[in-house]
């Protein structure tokens, strides 16, 4: 049994009816993915220029849904419908508020778009939210456009020059400039004839949107259906997905599976960058979701409440913008609440560009490359935008000379995937990165990141770390060795009487990654500019002990007191007193000899000469040979000592492995 349900008069048009998926007919459905080219048309302009009866007249469809649009004859919301070409090839055109009060709705739907109809009305000309749109579309990165200069059945020929005029003079220097301009009247059909010319002329010189990589769509509406569930309407800014598909909704981290793809007003088997569509998903309740959050490929992208970013702040600002001030972020289709944060320096003038860090109350998504609008916080004025980076891990601060570089090289880097994915690992300072997490990061098919890696690996760029799997920027291992050595010679600048560096020590000061700290001894150690010593301990050829004169005297002194009475030394005290040295001295110069391996520490002031301790474990090992086992008492005679020595030397070879305990007694360890 066919079923199908009542007229959905979803936003976009294309969803007038949801079928059971099973009875979906696929031949038709992959004709419709034929006839569909994957690009966008946008109406801008100010409020009651006649943008909504123009895609009423050329596509027959009303985009205004809601009632208060139909009575009040405005649009409040996006509206949507599908224009077939001359060609027989289907695009979509969305129809955005022109109200200086529902901007944020016009932003919205701007998002995705690739030609826009700037509309302009004869009898009324260049009006403020006509600056604000152009602006606007500049600043999301919208390149083509055409001029539609509407009502000219209201005005005479010397008035429309006049227009022209100014409409020619407000699109100076804008993407607009050379953009045709076609004069039309939705009431008697003028022009339009021209206008569906120019409009399929321009379409085909259009790239389409990208269909590979990682399937992201902003939502801009969601409702249920009876039967069917969740449904969410968007136009996909990449990738594809087809029916039985499981996508993420972000960031409320909810999965469902695609029941079922309407595009252009039919039932298809797939959504692709570019197409208007409305996704049916199982196991998503509709409450949940809403405008601004995205439908995506699980895994990929998560919300964030900090972005780096490049702002352009327009130059019709009166005042600079302040550090932290209150702002309102347009992305995709989202509206974040939060603050900037300028990098470079305090303020920024009108016309100036500069690096930001965004800091949301709430976590959006964005991607690297995604294009934004910024708005005051209050008054609601259109300030500036951009082009979102990356996602940020820590709070920036400002004038902080290594973050601006990091920033203008992932500026540079932004839409080309080799170098994005170098200057995130460069990003990642002293760490390891997982290939799998990378991949993530960078919103790359894992294949896709692959190739790129092996790329980068193959020209020196990027090494892979000891352990599989992880990824270590060639560039910042370098600079991690010139700082592990800078370290070094601060530290035995400072500790003259050292001979190793601890590797715990180094790593902390350096604030490296376990496995990325271990490649770089690796690396310091194949180079000849360390030894790694037993216990976790490093020797710099470079860097070490540097004893004058009188602290010669006092090693040799040290020495010749230790061996003088091997088992019965004096303590490092009772040195300084014999010689009249200061005690602090003596002690450094007994540790220094430990680490030289001269000396050896066995408890808190015992230390025996290292001779002590050789024919020490020769005696113990004639006698253990033959009798099996010693008591700390006849250790004590054996070796000739007291306890004072004897047992924290029997503790100190048990620790070495030489002897092994076993109750009152001490074996040879096998």
């Amino acid at each position: 049994m066919r079923v199908t349900l009542r007229d959905l008069s979803c936003a976009y048009g294309y969803c007038v009816r949801l079928e059971q998926p099973s009875l979906f007919s696929y031949p038709a459905m992959k004709k419709s993915l034929e006839t569909i080219f994957n690009v966008v048309i946008g109406t801008a302009g100010h409020i009651d220029h006649g943008k909504s009866t123009l895609v009423e007249r050329l596509t027959g469809i009303h985009p205004d849904r809601l009632p208060e649009e139909k009575a009040r004859g405005l649009t409040i919301d996006l509206g949507f419908a599908p224009l077939t070409l001359k060609s027989g090839q289907r695009i979509g055109i969305i129809d955005v508020p022109g109200h200086e009060r529902l901007v944020k709705n016009m932003v919205a739907g701007a998002t995705g778009i690739d030609l826009v109809l700037l509309v302009v009305a004869a009898d009324d000309g260049v009006m403020p939210q006509t600056r604000e749109h152009v602006s606007i579309m500049q600043l999301l990165g919208i390149t083509e456009g055409i001029v539609v200069l509407s009502k000219i059945d209201l005005v005479d020929s010397e008035l429309r020059e006049l227009v022209k005029e100014d409409v020619h003079d407000t699109l100076k220097g804008t993407f607009l400039e050379d953009a045709p301009v076609v004069e039309i009247s939705s009431v008697t059909g003028e022009g339009l004839d021209t206008l569906q010319e120019t409009i399929h002329s321009r379409i085909q010189a259009l790239r389409p949107k990208d269909t590979t990589g990682i399937f992201r769509m902003p939502i801009q509406r969601v409702f249920s259906s009876k039967g069917f569930g969740t449904v969410v309407t968007g136009v996909p800014l990449r990738g594809s997905t087809v029916i039985g598909d499981t996508l993420e909704v972000v960031p409320l981290g909810k999965k469902g599976r695609v029941r079922g793809i309407h595009a252009y007003r039919e039932a298809t088997d797939m959504a692709r960058a570019g197409h208007s569509s409305a996704i049916n998903l199982t196991d998503i309740d509709y409450r949940e979701v809403h405008r601004g959050m995205v439908l995506t490929q699980p895994g990929y992208f998560q919300g964030s409440t900090m972005f780096e970013a490049r702002l352009l702040y327009l130059p019709s600002n009166t005042r600079p913008l302040q550090h932290q001030a209150a702002i309102r972020l347009h992305v995709g289709t989202v509206e974040g609440l939060g603050k900037v944060y300028l990098l470079e320096k305090k303020t920024v003038d009108p016309g100036e560009e500069a690096y930001v860090q965004f800091r949301f109350d709430e976590p959006i998504v964005a991607a690297p490359g995604d294009r934004f609008v910024l708005r005051l916080h209050s008054p609601l004025e259109t300030i500036g935008g951009g082009e979102i980076l990356d996602q940020s891990r820590w709070r920036l601060k400002t004038g902080k000379a290594h973050v601006l570089d990091l920033l203008r090289e992932k500026d540079e880097a932004v839409g080309d995937s080799k170098r994005f994915v170098a200057n995130v690992l460069n990003s990642a300072g002293y760490e390891a990165t997982s290939e799998k997490d990378l991949a993530v990061r960078c919103g790359l098919p894992p294949g896709d990141a692959k190739t790129v890696v092996d790329e980068l690996v193959d020209s020196g760029e990027v090494r892979r770390a000891s352990r599989a799997g992880l990824l270590i920027a060639t560039r910042r291992l370098e600079e991690a060795q010139r700082e592990s050595l800078r370290a070094a010679e601060q530290f035995f600048r400072e500790n003259p009487r050292k001979l190793f560096l601890d590797k715990q020590q180094l790593r902390q000061t350096l604030g490296a990654h376990e496995v990325f700290f271990q490649d770089l001894v690796t690396k310091l150690e194949t180079g000849g500019l360390v030894t790694e010593s037993p216990g976790g301990r490093l020797k710099f050829r470079d860097f070490g002990p540097r004893l004058n004169p009188e602290e010669a005297k006092v090693r040799a002194e040290v020495l010749a007191d230790l061996k003088e009475n091997l088992f019965a030394p004096p303590s490092p005290a009772e040195i300084s007193g014999r010689h009249g040295r200061d005690p602090r001295t003596t002690v450094q110069i007994t540790e220094l000899l430990c680490e030289e391996g001269e000396a050896v520490k066995l408890a808190e002031d015992v230390y025996l000469h290292r001779e002590a301790v050789d024919e020490a474990k020769k005696r113990l090992r004639a006698h253990l040979e033959q009798q099996k086992s010693i008591t700390a008492s006849d250790a004590k005679t054996l070796i000739g000592s007291t306890r004072k020595y004897v047992i924290p030397l029997l503790e100190f070879l048990d620790r070495e492995g030489f002897t092994v305990r076993k109750g009152d007694v001490r074996e040879l360890k096998k």
